[in-house]
């Protein structure tokens, strides 16, 4: 409900600081701004689901549990601490009925192939969004949204905040699934 919320507004400022700055201060401008903000926010949305859609494509070992890429090192935990990542975890939306597995809790803490998946979808999850904030990127070269510069970059600003919260939080549990999977396997961490 929060992602819609800021979705929402901000659409309604991008179309008033637009609408605002704009030389032609028309009904007219403002039903184009207004066409345009929300073609930018559909074009990113359906940018989001097809990279999320290829995405789930690849092969499930690039995404395998202890893979380089997907650890975590000391300083990045001291980060999601410092932005208190606890306070606002039940914020962001979790979407993992999308692929039949959901990571807002944890079902099973000794179940080894359940961690594993659990790790798998959290990395699956990771590349996702981290993709997903770089879609708005492509937004100013889209021929219907280009022209209007001031419209999709802050479209583009917004898609990639709410795709990197998401990634701080799979990278916050990703050390804690990791210890638990490897005792699980009954392993002793590298």
């Amino acid at each position: 409900m929060y992602y819609i919320l800021v979705i929402i507004l901000a659409n309604v400022a991008i179309v008033a600081a637009n609408w605002i700055l704009s030389p032609v201060r028309t009904a007219g401008a403002l039903f184009e701004i207004a066409g345009m903000s929300l073609g930018a926010t559909l074009a990113v949305f359906l940018l989001d689901a097809l990279t999320a859609f290829l995405i789930r494509r690849l092969p499930e070992s690039w995404f395998a549990p202890g893979r380089p890429f997907f650890r975590v090192g000391s300083r990045e935990r001291r980060f999601y601490r410092r932005i208190r990542i606890q306070r606002w975890v039940d914020r962001v939306p979790e979407l993992g009925g999308f692929t039949g597995f959901h990571k807002d809790r944890l079902a099973s803490a000794t179940d080894r192939d359940y961690l594993r998946r659990f790790l798998l979808e959290s990395n699956y999850g990771v590349v996702i969004h981290l993709v997903n904030a770089m879609c708005g990127i492509m937004l100013p070269f889209l021929p219907w949204i280009g022209r209007r510069f001031w419209v999709a970059v802050p479209v583009g600003a917004v898609n990639a905040f709410l795709s990197l919260l998401p990634v701080f939080l799979l990278r916050n549990n990703t050390p804690v699934l990791l210890r638990l999977y490897l005792r699980a396997c009954g392993k002793t961490e590298a």
